[in-house]
């Protein structure tokens, strides 16, 4: 891969289950141990208050992305604070997981990723994860559309028209992290 896909596992879900252990099993992603206050990744955190786009494509390219794999319903700020770099969260998406399928995004680790390598212009990648599961087609397929748009914002500000254009809110996403994922 182009892209170096670090994983910060926390074991808070049921491991036969568990996309970001696939993605590190497949050689798609590396399992990040020790100290994480040293790194300068791209992490996704859905508690950032700047979303990913297609401008944070060197910073992914220099030091890599980060997807941090815990429970929704244990998932907390506290989670990301000891882990530098740039932190972002993703653009509102459907997960095609069969168990958050169409709760808007409550993704799995590995539709994250997915979803990250597109918007910032890995193609291949893409590819190699969306064949990891067979619903990775479901999530392509529901999310076809708003990746080519959050791919094709040259800006910020273009990405939250695009967002409130399809969704009718800057952040249908905000309830969830407001008042609980699960």
């Amino acid at each position: 891969m182009k892209l170096k896909i670090y994983a910060v596992i926390y074991r808070e879900d049921d491991p036969a289950k568990n996309t970001a252990i696939k993605m590190v099993k497949a050689g798609l992603a590396e399992l990040v141990r020790g100290p994480l206050f040293k790194l300068k990744l791209l992490v996704l955190n859905p508690y950032s208050k700047d979303y990913l786009g297609p401008w944070h494509r060197d910073v992914a390219v220099k030091y890599g992305l980060l997807v941090v794999d815990a429970s929704w319903r244990r998932l907390d700020p506290s989670k990301f604070t000891s882990i530098s770099g740039v932190h972002v969260k993703l653009p509102p998406l459907l997960p095609g997981n069969p168990v958050n399928y169409g709760k808007p995004c409550m993704l799995s680790s590995v539709e994250a990723v997915a979803a990250s390598v597109y918007i910032l212009g890995f193609r291949g990648e893409y590819e190699l994860l969306l064949g990891l599961y067979k619903w990775m087609s479901t999530f392509h397929e529901l999310n076809r559309e708003l990746l080519d748009a959050y791919s094709s914002a040259t800006s910020p500000g273009e990405l939250v028209k695009v967002i409130i254009d399809f969704w009718e809110t800057e952040d249908p996403c905000y309830y969830s992290i407001e008042r609980g994922w699960g």
